[in-house]
């Protein structure tokens, strides 16, 4: 379960208290005490803005806003019809496909000036041949005995 989701239920027979960091984080281990993931209550806190509209404390937010941030270190709890649930990430296909090509691109092996120019080493696996031992005067020697 994510953060906001441990902060709302755990303190939803407290909405409308305002309540601090420390207050929150043990309710939340009381709620689940075999949890042992943090609690991290400003992730869930909005802020009003001048409208009274409930916007997330940074440019993005990181939960759904289950607490309001009324001042430091002091959280207000809000009833189910005013939290704002965050709107899930979702990628789809054709954001994803340019990338690939892109990608492969860049792992293109690129000839450079320092290396000598000789026989390409084929990568492809129906091209691939097992090494074979240079011929030479001692090894046919040796194979004819």
């Amino acid at each position: 379960m994510s953060n906001s989701g441990r902060i709302e239920q755990a303190t939803r027979q407290h909405v409308g208290a305002v309540l601090t960091s420390e207050q929150i984080t043990e309710l939340v281990k009381l709620s689940d005490p075999t949890s042992s993931k943090g609690v991290y209550p400003s992730d869930a806190a909005y802020k009003r803005d001048e409208t009274g509209k409930l916007v997330p404390r940074g440019k993005t937010a990181y939960g759904d806003g289950v607490l309001e941030l009324i001042a430091p270190n002091s959280y207000k709890v809000l009833p189910t019809e005013q939290i704002v649930r965050r709107k899930p990430v979702v990628i789809t296909k054709t954001e994803a496909a340019p990338a690939a090509p892109a990608a492969a691109a860049k792992t293109e092996a690129k000839p450079t000036a320092s290396k000598p120019v000789g026989k390409k080493k084929s990568k492809s696996t129906s091209d691939a041949k097992p090494p074979v031992a240079p011929k030479s005067k001692a090894n046919l020697a040796r194979a004819i005995q």
